[in-house]
């Protein structure tokens, strides 16, 4: 079976996808075969590097290409929602980073489209990619410490030499609520299920005195369930030393999990027991998009279930609205699911 041809728009955080061409992934049944940026400079550079024939700087000409089966969107947010819609359009399966879109509307014109469509698309939430998390994941399904009653994911991250390499994210300015918060509210929802309401509260700190509006916010959510959480993210403040930039933990009524680290309770109030689980080396973005890569193909090529599709990344981008919403009036919002 011959690998799947995907034709990636950006060459930022993008660059990562270009991993599947690499001698030691031919394992890998998807290969970049084209790409797309808007500085020519770089997108020579990185075309050289991979020895990739087929380069343009103009998006359109990529989605319509008549020979990848896969357009990456790795673009500036505000552009997603377009370049989904063009790509579902020309026949395209979709990987696009987060977040998926920026409106509610845009949201539900994906949805119909990927329905419409039957084509796969899958947000890159590259946080699910992460061993730690997904160990966590499999530890919680199979009732390892009970039933989950609360649950915190944060995200730690001085933006500032972010803003230096893609200025856009001043200038448009970028949502860090659905452009960063998406990472520990993906989170949450993963483990806790549909939210049901939000709290938040936030600030623009100044660190970053370019960046022109909220970018440290604290979000309280209480899930359909029942059960409650808190996603905090911090991107405008000088990075803590030694703090990781995403952590989780989840607590049910057996046990708890940091990361990778599991407490259990050893049949009575006390003593408690840690167990720590020893993973694969992890290096960061790289290995998560290896992961989110090989998932990718299983969706195309076997009919495997997106992590992220459609519907869950509208309910991430619902659940960011939702926040912003409490954030401006200082109530608790309710948060839409039904997509």
């Amino acid at each position: 079976m011959r690998a799947l041809r995907l034709g990636l728009a950006g060459l930022g955080h993008g660059q990562t996808l270009l991993q599947a061409n690499l001698p030691q992934h031919d394992d890998l049944p998807i290969r970049v075969t084209a790409l797309c940026d808007t500085n020519p400079d770089r997108l020579d550079a990185v075309a050289q590097r991979h020895g990739i024939r087929s380069v343009t700087t103009n998006v359109d000409a990529l989605i319509t290409h008549p020979d990848i089966d896969v357009v990456g969107i790795y673009t500036p947010g505000p552009q997603h929602a377009a370049q989904i819609l063009a790509a579902l359009n020309a026949g395209k399966h979709v990987m696009v980073t987060k977040s998926m879109v920026y409106t509610l509307r845009e949201a539900e014109q994906v949805v119909e489209a990927v329905d419409r469509s039957g084509l796969v698309l899958l947000v890159t939430q590259s946080l699910r990619g992460r061993h730690a998390f997904i160990q966590a994941k499999r530890a919680c399904d199979a009732g390892g410490i009970g039933e989950l009653f609360m649950a915190e994911s944060h995200y730690v991250h001085d933006l500032r030499p972010v803003y230096a390499r893609s200025p856009w994210r001043v200038t448009a300015p970028q949502d860090l609520i659905l452009g960063g918060a998406c990472h520990p509210i993906d989170l949450l929802r993963w483990f806790m299920g549909d939210v049901d309401e939000v709290h938040c509260v936030g600030l623009r700190s100044g660190v970053a005195p370019e960046y022109p509006q909220e970018d440290c916010f604290f979000i309280n959510a209480r899930f359909t369930s029942g059960a409650i959480g808190r996603a905090a993210t911090l991107l405008g403040m000088i990075h803590p030393h030694g703090e990781r930039a995403n952590s989780l933990t989840v607590y049910g009524t057996k046990g708890t999990i940091r990361d990778n680290v599991t407490t259990l309770d050893a049949d009575a109030y006390l003593p408690t027991r840690a167990c720590e689980t020893h993973l694969p080396p992890d290096r960061g973005h790289s290995t998560e998009m290896l992961v989110m890569l090989r998932h990718m193909a299983d969706c195309v090529l076997h009919g495997a279930t997106p992590w992220v599709g459609a519907r869950e990344g509208a309910r991430v981008v619902a659940t960011g609205l939702a926040a912003w919403q409490s954030l401006r009036t200082g109530q608790t919002v309710k948060v839409r699911n039904e997509f």
